[in-house]
């Protein structure tokens, strides 16, 4: 069977790297084979804009020979600034004929990244971007379980020999060197992950963040104050970088916000809650963020939250009844599927960044999730939303018979009948334990 790596933005975020998601890019390309490891490229670009390949990437090209190359062209793009851009989920015509350790089909067993640059000794690399090649690949082949051997410079691995010389100037054995390195833990890494917050508590905001935080960014660098961090204010917050002397990556982080007077207030984080004390504080901001907008009470979200984990709020727990649920709301796979991600994407992301796909869940439901017996039926079964305490959920030996028999714990009269209020008496009790001393925060 064949696969999809739709792991690849969690595993690279999970590294400290930046990344943004090219729309597409979880049906682009088709199945890959057994994947092996990964092949480096340069773009050959005469540009020096930060990715200007990436519709060429997903869409392909016409060749000198007048015939069209289809895309997608590789999985990854990897930007001038060090952000990778992730094209595709499936196989990529990058590699063509050659062989490295042993592999000859390259399209469907190497994951290929195209690095911005011109190619040329005139273009050298800059540190941000090579920093970012050698955590990206490290952290790809330690999610396969593979060695730096597993990664090729293009020019290894095509043939006949002298047929491609991407990446240019790159030492791949002093490369590979250093990408062993970070995956034995003793590597250097020249930009370190930046903080979730700054000591006044204020979110570091990349692309795709929400909420009153971005808002007081963009109404800083001169962007349209909708609260939402897209590319245009990305593009926005690079510039305001630039002329303040720091490095342009697009990231407000602790850095650009001591650059901010008067933001410190207005972008704390906002609580206490039930179960705060739990979480981080840039979960608690999200998670008040996220209820601010659907139109539901924080409490009730973190109550849902620490029923279907435990009171863990772990991002990877599976279902223990085999449903192959997973997460911080217990995402069924097929659910996963629809929110543009996947059970194993989910489960290896932080518990912050899973709360962009509980947000993406909830939407559909905004405005109607006023009580908690609501907010647990959009989880448990949305059709009860709004119905009474005393409406029947799963009835024992009524079609499909499974739903009884795999909820059947919430069956409190045990007389075969799971009503909404049964349903929501553990969720209740877990949101008075929340708001214990020592749990609220």
């Amino acid at each position: 069977m064949g696969q999809r790596l739709d792991w690849l933005p969690a595993v690279l975020r999970a590294a400290g790297l930046k990344v943004a998601e090219h729309p597409g890019w979880l049906t682009r390309g088709a199945d890959m084979g057994e994947v092996k490891g990964v092949l480096c490229h340069h773009t050959a670009t005469p540009s020096d804009k930060v990715m200007p390949t990436l519709r060429m990437l997903a869409e392909g090209v016409t060749q000198a020979n007048g015939k069209h190359l289809p895309g997608p062209l590789s999985q990854l793009g990897l930007g001038r600034d060090g952000t990778f851009f992730v094209v595709a989920a499936g196989r990529a015509n990058h590699a063509g004929t050659g062989e490295w350790q042993g592999v000859t089909a390259g399209n469907s067993s190497f994951i290929g990244i195209e690095a911005e640059n011109r190619g040329t000794p005139a273009d050298p690399w800059p540190a941000v971007q090579m920093d970012a090649y050698t955590r990206g690949v490290a952290a790809i082949l330690k999610h396969l379980d593979q060695s730096a051997d597993y990664c090729a410079g293009h020019r290894e691995y095509a043939l006949p020999k002298g047929r491609k010389s991407d990446p240019h100037s790159i030492d791949m054995g002093q490369f590979r060197a250093q990408v062993q390195a970070l995956m034995d833990g003793t590597g250097v890494i020249a930009n370190p992950v930046i903080p979730a917050e700054d000591a006044a508590g204020r979110p570091t905001l990349r692309r795709g963040a929400r909420g009153e935080a971005v808002k007081i960014v963009q109404e800083a660098v001169g962007e349209a104050p909708d609260g939402v961090y897209g590319p245009a204010t990305e593009a926005c917050v690079r510039e305001f970088q630039r002329r303040q002397g720091l490095v342009p990556d697009g990231i407000f982080g602790p850095k650009s916000w001591k650059l901010l007077p008067g933001g410190a207030a207005a972008a704390a984080p906002a609580g206490p809650i039930a179960w705060g004390a739990k979480v981080s504080p840039a979960f608690r901001q999200r998670v008040i963020e996220i209820c601010e907008e659907i139109g539901m009470a924080p409490d009730h979200l973190m109550a849902c939250m620490a029923f279907e984990t435990g009171a863990t709020f772990s991002p990877s727990l599976a279902n223990k009844a085999g449903s192959g649920a997973v997460g911080l709301i217990q995402f069924m796979p097929t659910t996963a599927v629809a929110l543009g991600t996947s059970s194993e994407a989910l489960a290896a992301m932080t518990a912050e960044e899973q709360l962009l796909f509980v947000r993406r869940y909830f939407l559909g439901q905004k405005g109607r999730l006023k009580t908690l017996g609501d907010v647990y039926m959009a989880i448990l079964w949305p059709a009860a939303i709004g119905k009474p305490d005393d409406h029947p959920l799963f009835v024992k030996g009524q079609e499909p018979v499974r739903r009884y028999d795999q909820n059947s714990g919430l069956d409190v009269g045990r007389d075969g009948v799971v009503t909404r209020a049964e349903a929501t008496a553990k969720v209740l009790r877990m949101l008075e334990k929340g708001r214990e001393a020592g749990n609220v925060g």
